[in-house]
């Protein structure tokens, strides 16, 4: 299993995508910041967030906190989906190579993901974060230059 992820992320990191795959990857690049967070239903403190930022430069995703920027992510969309899906493919640290599973919604200039981190429960099917379902909602703005 853990192959055909890895396979399907390298033909989507240099092959062809599909015209709702460009359209979602364009909207999706450039810096986001993070504006409101749940996970397992409470609320991240607003503090913890201040200087907290995501980059999409293609399916790479960065994270920027306190001047730091570390790749963390590549990423597989699935704008087809009903809510669209991504997979999170962890780039470094102890979970490298765990495929994070998650939906996500891009409306003008707000981003929103929730992800389900735990490998043996389900994609969210919404964007909530409710205690005990082991999903992180996350809420951004584009960052503009």
């Amino acid at each position: 299993m853990r192959t055909a992820i890895i396979c399907a992320l390298a033909c989507a990191l240099g092959g062809d995508l599909d015209e709702a795959t460009r359209k979602d990857r364009a909207a999706m690049e450039g810096t986001w910041r993070v504006t409101a967070s749940e996970q397992n239903g409470e609320r991240v403190p607003e503090a913890d967030l201040k200087d907290l930022f995501l980059i999409f430069e293609g399916p790479a995703i960065y994270i920027r906190e306190g001047g730091k920027t570390e790749l963390k992510f590549a990423s597989l969309l699935y704008p087809t989906k009903k809510p669209k899906e991504i997979d999170l493919m962890v780039r470094f640290g102890p979970n490298k190579g765990r495929v994070d599973r998650a939906i996500y919604e891009i409306d003008g200039d707000t981003l929103r993901l929730c992800i389900q981190a735990d490998t043996k429960e389900p994609r969210p099917r919404d964007f909530t974060s409710r205690a005990g379902a082991k999903t992180w909602l996350v809420v951004m703005q584009r960052v503009k230059s």
